[in-house]
């Protein structure tokens, strides 16, 4: 059984062709009935029965529109990223330069951590087990893959310094998912500015970053609150 990605939704700086293609429409329904199904019974215990009752269909009509659990399952996740990525001008409004990248990854982070189905997964052992030995690999690349040509023009426009794109695409790619399975004590933005901004501060600015990471805690933390409300 495959194992839908996590990198599906938890995106890092992603442009909207580094995602799978958004669900159509109509399949809104049977998305949902999945999401309610899944965070109550977990992955290996839903079936397409499940779904269908909780639509009130019958199976053969859940199958036809998503074939099994486990697509409709990573069809949630593409609609997820998707749904993460119309909100980036919201997230990162009024920030600048290289928090832009860590407001962003821990908002993604969190809001993966908060979702139903996700919050089921992560605490399933079993589908985590299968993740990290199957697929982990495989998802850190094709986030890094899909992050890194932004960078290389997040670098190129000085809004963080030049280094190697890539690497720095597959370092944000596993520091993301330690963050998703793992997350560090406190509050997530100041940790992440704590980590990433003097390796993403561009040159002229790297003399400032312990001002901009102290002054971050008490923003980070004041706009999620913000948000929450």
């Amino acid at each position: 059984m495959q194992t839908p990605q996590v990198a599906e939704i938890i995106p890092l700086p992603l442009r909207a062709e580094g995602l799978p293609t958004p669900p159509p429409e109509g399949l809104g329904p049977v998305l949902d009935a999945t999401v309610e199904c899944i965070a109550r019974h977990g992955l290996a215990k839903t079936s397409l029965s499940d779904i269908a009752r909780e639509m009130g269909v019958a199976p053969s009509t859940v199958y036809r529109k998503v074939g099994t659990v486990e697509h409709a399952a990573a069809l949630v996740m593409a609609r997820e990223g998707h749904r993460m990525l119309t909100r980036l001008p919201e997230i990162i409004e009024g920030i600048e330069g290289p928090r832009q990248i860590t407001v962003f990854v821990a908002e993604s982070i969190e809001t993966s951590q908060r979702h139903p189905m996700m919050r089921k997964l992560l605490n399933d052992a079993d589908w985590v087990g299968r993740f990290v030995t199957r697929d982990l690999d495989d998802a850190m690349e094709r986030q890094a893959a899909v992050s890194a040509p932004l960078l290389a023009l997040a670098m190129k426009e000085g809004h963080i310094r030049r280094q190697d794109p890539v690497a720095l695409a597959n370092w944000l790619a596993r520091i993301s998912m330690i963050c998703l399975f793992s997350p560090p004590p406190g509050d997530l933005v100041s940790a992440l500015d704590a980590l990433l901004l003097p390796a993403l501060a561009p040159a002229s600015e790297r003399g400032n970053t312990d001002d901009k990471v102290e002054r971050s805690r008490a923003g980070g933390r004041s706009r999620r609150t913000t948000r929450g409300a």
